[in-house]
C-alpha cells in the first residue's frame, strides 16, 4: 500500500473507534471533522496516488464512516454507551481494517528494483508493420516493439509499465469484462525507473555500437512489458533489448480499440507429450522467427536510410542476442540454430521445441546458448510431459563446449518473469522473486560479456 492509502486506513479504523465510544456524546463539531479529514484523505488519494479496485473495500469502509458520523449526528440522546457492545464493535471495526489491509496488500502496487548499470535506461514504443504477412482476417500482420537502451541523464517523463494503458483498459473491458479492466487500472500508471523517449547515453560526444538483444516472450501469459525486470537491467548494462509481442502467441496484442489479436491455444487436446507438442509448436516458432527477422530487417533499414532516427547509428548487428522465456526460450534457440545473424542465446525454464539437426554439430558450428533451467518442485505442478528422452538428447546436442545448463534450486516457471510482483499471492509459486530476479540477471549477463 501507499502512504496515503496507509493514512486513509489508518484514519478510518482510529475514527470508528472514536465514534464508537463517544457514542451520543459525539458532538456535532467533531463528527464534521472527522468527515472532512476521511474525505481530504480520500481526494488526496484519488488524485495523487489514483484509485485501484483492491482499495474498494478501504473506500467503503471509510465512506460508511463518513454516513454513520453525520447520521449520529442527528441523532443525538443522553444514553451512555453500552461498554461491552462498543467493545465489540470495536473489535469488529479493527477485523474489518485488517481485513481491507489484506485484500488491498494482495494486489499491491508494486515498484521494479532500479537497475544496478552504470547508465540510465531510456523506452520507446513502436507499432510496426509487415506488408509481407497477413493475420487470419486478412490485415497486415502487425508487431509492439519496445525498445530500451542506456539513456542520458537528461530527464523526460518516467516511463509506464503497460504500453497504452488506457488503449489496454479498453479491449480488456471488451474481451474480458469490467471486473479486469478495473483490476487492471491498477498498473496504468505503474512508472518505470526509466525515462520515455530520452536521448541515447553519449560517450564523450560519440555513441558507441550496442549490442542488441531480443526479447522473446512465453506462451499465453506473456506480452511484451513481462519480462521488464531483466529489459531494465540489462538497458542499463550497455544493451539494446528489443522485446517483441508475438500476436496469437501473448495474452493480447492491441493495435487500436477495434484491432487486437488475443491468445490463441495451440496445444489443446494433445496429449503432454513432447513430439506431439513440438509438432504444433514449428508453425508458431517459424512465425516468431520471421517477426525477428523482420524488425532486424526494419532497423538495418534505419540504419542505412533514416539518419536522422534515434535509432540509427547506434546498434551492432554484429553483436545480436536472443533471450526468451518458456515458449520464447524455445524459439530463440530455434532462430539461434537456423539463422547466421543470432549470435548467442538464452532459454529461460523452456522446453528445446523447434527445428533442430538430427546429428551432432561440429564445435565450430555450435554458437554459445545457456539454458536457465527453475527448480522449485511445486506439489500439485509436478512434471507429466512424456517423451522428454528427445529433449535432452537436443540440449546436450546444441550445449556442446560453450553452452551451460544452470538450474536455480528456488526459481520457478514464473520466476522468469514479472508477474509474480503482481501479488504475495503467488509467492509460493515464485518464492522471494526479488533475489531471484538478481540471479536471473546476473546469469545473464556474465554469459553475454562472455560471448558477445
Amino acid at each position: 500500500m501507499k502512504l496515503i492509502e496507509y493514512i486513509l486506513l489508518c484514519t478510518t479504523i482510529l475514527g470508528w473507534i472514536l465514534v464508537l465510544w463517544s457514542g451520543s456524546q459525539l458532538r456535532p463539531l467533531r463528527a464534521r471533522i472527522i468527515v472532512a479529514i476521511l474525505l481530504v484523505t480520500l481526494l488526496l488519494h484519488i488524485f495523487i496516488e489514483n484509485w485501484r479496485l483492491a482499495m474498494i473495500p478501504v473506500y467503503l469502509f471509510s465512506i460508511s464512516l463518513m454516513i454513520y458520523s453525520l447520521f449520529k449526528k442527528s441523532k443525538l440522546t443522553s444514553c451512555p454507551p453500552k461498554r461491552i457492545k462498543t467493545i465489540l464493535l470495536s473489535f469488529l471495526s479493527l477485523l474489518a481494517g485488517m481485513l481491507c489491509w489484506g485484500i488491498a496488500s494482495a494486489l499491491p502496487l508494486f515498484q521494479f528494483t532500479k537497475p544496478s548499470g552504470p547508465y540510465s535506461v531510456g523506452v520507446m514504443d513502436y507499432t510496426l508493420t509487415d506488408p509481407d504477412r497477413k493475420f487470419a482476417n486478412g490485415a497486415h500482420r502487425q508487431l509492439n516493439v519496445r525498445i530500451w537502451y542506456p539513456a542520458s541523464d537528461e530527464g523526460t517523463i518516467s516511463a509506464t509499465y503497460i504500453p497504452q494503458a488506457d488503449l489496454w483498459a479498453k479491449v480488456i473491458r471488451q474481451e474480458y469484462g469490467v471486473f479486469w479492466s478495473l483490476l487492471l487500472n491498477s498498473y496504468r500508471h505503474l512508472e518505470l525507473p526509466a525515462q520515455y523517449a530520452a536521448p541515447f547515453y553519449k560517450k564523450s560526444g560519440s555513441l558507441d555500437k550496442l549490442p542488441v538483444v531480443f526479447y522473446l516472450h512465453g506462451n499465453q501469459l506473456g506480452a511484451g512489458f513481462t519480462s521488464t525486470f531483466q529489459a531494465l537491467e540489462l538497458a542499463s548494462q550497455g544493451y539494446i533489448v528489443i522485446a517483441l509481442e508475438h500476436p496469437g502467441t501473448a495474452f493480447l496484442s492491441v493495435f487500436d480499440e477495434k484491432s487486437y489479436i488475443t491468445f490463441t491455444q495451440a496445444f489443446k487436446g494433445l496429449p503432454d507429450n513432447f513430439n506431439a507438442h513440438n509438432t504444433a509448436s514449428l508453425s508458431i516458432i517459424r512465425e516468431m522467427q520471421a517477426d525477428v527477422q523482420f524488425v532486424l530487417d526494419y532497423l538495418q533499414h534505419i540504419e542505412d536510410n533514416e539518419p536522422n532516427s534515434p535509432f540509427s547509428r547506434v546498434m551492432d548487428f554484429n553483436r545480436i542476442a536472443l533471450i526468451g522465456h518458456s515458449f520464447g526460450g524455445a524459439a530463440a534457440a530455434h532462430i539461434l540454430t537456423n539463422t547466421s545473424f543470432a549470435k548467442v542465446a538464452i532459454n529461460l525454464d523452456g522446453y528445446l521445441y523447434g527445428e533442430y539437426p538430427d546429428k551432432a554439430l561440429e564445435e565450430t558450428q555450435l554458437k554459445p546458448l545457456l539454458i536457465l533451467n527453475g527448480g522449485l518442485e511445486i506439489k500439485g505442478l509436478e512434471e507429466t510431459m512424456t517423451g522428454l528422452e528427445k529433449e535432452r538428447i537436443i540440449r546436450h546436442r546444441l550445449l556442446g563446449k560453450e553452452g551451460l545448463e544452470v538450474t536455480l534450486p528456488e526459481a520457478g516457471h514464473l520466476s522468469f518473469t514479472d508477474i509474480p510482483l503482481y501479488s504475495p499471492l503467488l509467492k509460493p509459486l515464485a518464492p522471494d522473486i526479488r533475489e531471484q530476479h538478481r540471479l536471473i540477471n546476473e546469469h545473464t549477463l556474465k554469459f553475454l560479456e562472455q560471448h558477445l
